[in-house]
């Protein structure tokens, strides 16, 4: 194989469970997949763009904003069918040296967070032989799984926070790989996405919102709204109450 070049695609196939359809569906006056697409496209340091899908209007979408369409194969279009799966699907066909993978559910990220990611990823790979970068947002706070304490003891008192080790949630609203490693990886074991030696990188908790269900499709929204009026009206300097001021009911 000959692999070269830098692509990024957007994975959206047509079915979702917990929010139907919700790719196409509209977020402040646009679809929501839009989002992500348009800024990818601005995004420089990549040869193409990509939206990856099984789905007819989702791949007119994609067309109609500019991107080039990877007709994903329909046994890669089930729920059993995971990451894994279709990012070694369009390595095998496209053969790209590098595959950035831009969720299409995370719509508050940005043509800037992009290329800051790959830009730290080629550092972190030249320095370290990096060969995965997976976007996540940091945490101090206290977190348990499955009712353990995992960066805290509960046999000792609770400590502020920011005493407490970082903790990594992956939220994949941006994920880098070393395309002919993972596609090694992928034959070999079955699985590529995870890499070798992985770089967790941070992501804004805004940027890295993510919608898995409708609450989280009602917040984005919130926030892209909020964003919008912000390039309107320009940032404004925080403005703090004071005794003697009104209070509004």
């Amino acid at each position: 194989m000959n692999f070269s070049g830098t692509i990024a695609h957007i994975p959206a196939r047509g079915g979702s469970k917990r929010v139907p359809k919700k790719n196409l569906r509209l977020m402040a006056g646009q679809p929501m997949m839009s989002y992500a697409v348009r800024e990818t496209l601005l995004a420089s340091g990549l040869d193409a763009v990509y939206v990856n899908t099984d789905d007819a209007d989702m791949a007119a979408l994609g067309e109609a904003l500019g991107a080039k369409v990877h007709h994903r194969p329909p046994h890669l279009a089930v729920d059993e069918a995971g990451s894994d799966d279709f990012n070694a699907e369009i390595i095998s066909t496209l053969q790209p040296q590098t595959l950035v993978m831009i969720n299409p559910v995370c719509p508050l990220i940005t043509a800037q967070d992009i290329e800051q990611a790959l830009l730290a990823y080629r550092q972190a790979r030249e320095a370290d032989g990096v060969d995965t970068l997976i976007a996540a947002s940091m945490t101090h706070m206290q977190t348990f799984c499955e009712g353990k304490p995992v960066n805290v003891s509960v046999e000792e008192g609770l400590r502020p926070s920011q005493e407490n080790p970082e903790v990594a949630v992956l939220n994949w609203a941006v994920s880098i790989w070393d395309a002919p490693a993972f596609l090694d990886r992928y034959q070999r074991f079955g699985f590529g996405v995870w890499g070798s030696r992985r770089l967790l990188y941070r992501l804004p908790v805004l940027q890295a919102a993510k919608v898995s269900d409708e609450g989280d499709f009602l917040l984005c929204e919130a926030l892209l709204l909020a964003r919008r009026r912000q390039q309107e009206q320009g940032a404004k300097a925080p403005v703090f109450w004071a005794p003697g001021q009104p209070v509004d009911a």
